[in-house]
C-alpha cells in the first residue's frame, strides 16, 4: 500500500492537527499546548501520518510517498521520536486514529438575529438555563482539564444524535432565537469579554439546554501564534464574524 493508505504513524486519541502556512500544527488536548514543526519538516510528516490536504482547501495535493527506513537515522527521525515521547503520535494503528485535516468552508454564513427594534421573548425559563450553563461552565473551566470539557461536549453530543436519531431537529427559526436570547442575557449578567473559549463553551452549554448541539471548532493562526475556538453547525457560524474565522485553520471539531 502507498503511504496515504497506511500511514507510517497515527495521532493518539488526544491529538489533532492542522496544516497551515506550510506548518504542521499540533494540538495536544491532554496538556492543552501547541506544538509546530518546522515548515521544512511538514511534506515529510504529511506523508508519514497520511495526510492529504481537503479537497476544498487544494484537491491536488494528496501527499508523497515516503520511504521511512530510508530516513530512520535522519533528522526527521529524531523528530519523530521527539512526538513519540511527547505521546502525540504512535506506530500502532489500533491505538491511534488516522490523522485528517477539517476543510476550511467556502460558503459560510453568519445567523441572521433579529431587524432593529425585534427581540425575542425572554421567559423565565431562558434565565433559568442561562444560570445553569453559567455555573457549569464556571465550574468545568476552573476544576476540568481541556481534554475532560471536551470529552464531555463530545459524549453529550454522540448520546443526543443516537437517541434522536429520525426525530425532527431544531429548525433554524428556533436556532437563531436562543442564540439571540443568549446575546441579549450575556452582557447583562457577565462581565468577561474577549474570551473565547469562555464565550463559546457558555453558548454550547446554554443551547444544549434546548437540544440544540452544534460544533465546538478550533483553529489557529502562526502570524503571531494565536489560538481560537468559536461555534458552528455545518456552514453556519453561531458566535463570530466570518472574516475573524477564516483567518484561522480548523485543528479540531467536536
Amino acid at each position: 500500500m502507498d503511504a496515504v493508505a497506511l500511514p507510517h504513524f497515527f495521532l493518539t486519541e488526544p491529538t489533532f492537527v492542522c496544516l497551515t502556512d506550510g506548518t504542521l500544527v499540533f494540538l495536544d488536548l491532554r496538556n492543552d499546548k501547541y506544538l509546530c514543526l518546522e515548515s521544512k519538516h511538514t511534506e515529510s510528516f504529511r506523508a508519514l501520518l497520511g495526510l492529504s490536504v481537503p479537497e476544498t482547501d487544494d484537491p491536488d495535493s494528496h501527499g508523497v510517498p515516503l520511504d521511512w527506513d530510508a530516513i530512520r537515522d535522519g533528522d526527521i527521525a529524531e523528530v519523530a521520536e521527539d512526538l513519540l515521547d511527547r505521546g502525540l503520535i504512535t506506530r500502532d494503528r489500533n491505538r491511534g486514529k488516522k490523522a485528517e485535516l477539517i476543510a476550511q468552508g467556502s460558503d459560510l454564513k453568519e445567523l441572521l438575529g433579529y431587524e432593529i427594534g425585534e427581540t425575542p421573548k425572554i421567559r423565565a425559563n431562558h434565565v433559568l438555563h442561562f444560570f445553569k450553563a453559567l455555573i457549569i461552565v464556571k465550574s468545568m473551566l476552573r476544576w476540568s482539564s481541556m481534554e475532560r470539557i471536551v470529552t464531555r461536549v463530545k459524549r453529550r453530543k454522540r448520546k443526543y444524535r443516537t437517541t434522536t436519531e429520525g426525530a425532527n431537529q431544531p429548525d433554524m427559526e428556533r436556532i437563531n432565537e436562543m442564540a439571540e436570547i443568549y446575546k441579549i442575557l450575556k452582557p447583562l449578567f457577565v462581565t468577561v469579554k474577549d474570551n473565547c473559549l469562555f464565550n463559546s463553551l457558555f453558548l454550547i452549554e446554554f443551547l444544549a439546554c434546548y437540544g440544540i448541539y452544534p460544533s465546538w471548532y478550533f483553529g489557529v493562526r502562526l502570524n503571531e501564534f494565536y489560538a481560537h475556538c468559536w461555534v458552528q453547525d455545518g456552514n453556519m457560524v453561531y458566535d463570530d464574524f466570518i472574516q475573524s474565522i477564516c483567518q484561522n485553520r480548523p485543528i479540531m471539531k467536536v
